[in-house]
């Protein structure tokens, strides 16, 4: 009882952690534009339907919808296991393909709810639906060079029937023709024989290429808590490969293809994601 109690404690201080990492960077984030060494503004293309990009596979881009647009996404994982969201499976002989339906709502330019459901074949006679509702919250300005975010969530697991929290800090920064960006994100579920938290980090660069077109690569770490112990997930995994991604008719279409390479024993081979979006 007490080991579980302990286990709790520690995934609490986790998420609490990316709470709080959050709330301390934003005021940094929302700095004056008097300052430069704070925030440097870039141009709003006025053409845009919204401010969000979507142009990583795995990585989620801090950028949201704009105030009063929706934004309609799937997602194709090959080889993604229980979910998209999750693209590096723990069982390879259930990591058939899954489908990932996410709708999400600029509330303002930087608040936007959303919910989640994925549809995944999980080997030769079963499925899993999991579900995942939560909100956006964009802690700096929208039209500015380095952006970040934080995403809340609950979820529910429909393989395990188990339900969770989940806590994402994402950012970015954009440089000429280059983006860089990353997330670290933490799962807890709360279920027995489960890790106490799931880690979970993506860093992508992307090459902007003309106005419409991003080249570049991403690297995704999972189970980063059991880098040093293998725990209920049996080890790491750890993926790199190549992404494109095409952003049409000033965003209203968007569309990334992505693909991870195994870098350890415990890894997939290859996995492949593919990302769609739609906003009015």
């Amino acid at each position: 009882m007490r080991e579980r109690f302990e286990s709790s404690r520690r995934s609490f201080h986790v998420l609490g952690l990316l709470t709080v990492l959050a709330m301390v960077l934003a005021p940094l984030a929302k700095a004056s534009p008097d300052d430069p060494e704070k925030v440097v503004i870039k141009t709003i293309d006025p053409t845009r339907i919204t401010n969000q990009e979507r142009p990583w596979a795995f990585t989620m881009d801090p950028s949201t919808p704009s105030a009063g647009v929706w934004s309609f996404g799937y997602a194709l994982g090959l080889g993604s296991g229980i979910s998209a969201d999750r693209p590096l499976p723990v069982n390879m002989a259930t990591s058939d393909g899954s489908n990932t339906f996410q709708v999400t709502y600029g509330i303002t330019g930087g608040v936007a709810p959303f919910v989640t459901a994925t549809f995944a074949d999980v080997g030769t006679s079963s499925a899993s639906q999991n579900y995942e509702l939560g909100a956006l919250w964009q802690l700096t300005r929208p039209e500015a060079h380095f952006r970040m975010t934080f995403a809340g969530s609950g979820f529910h697991e429909g393989q395990t029937d188990d339900n969770g929290v989940r806590g994402v800090v994402a950012a970015s920064l954009d440089n000429g023709p280059i983006r860089v960006a990353g997330n670290f994100r933490a799962d807890k579920v709360f279920a027995t024989g489960r890790d106490a938290v799931d880690l979970i980090a993506t860093v992508g660069a992307l090459w902007k290429l003309g106005s419409s077109v991003r080249l570049g690569a991403e690297y995704v770490g999972q189970d980063l808590e059991e880098m040093t112990s293998a725990e209920a997930e049996a080890g790491s995994r750890h993926t790199v490969g190549p992404t494109l991604a095409f952003d049409l008719d000033g965003g209203r279409y968007q569309v990334a293809v992505g693909s991870g390479f195994g870098l350890n024993a415990a890894s997939p081979r290859v996995i492949g994601r593919l990302a769609l979006a739609f906003n009015y």
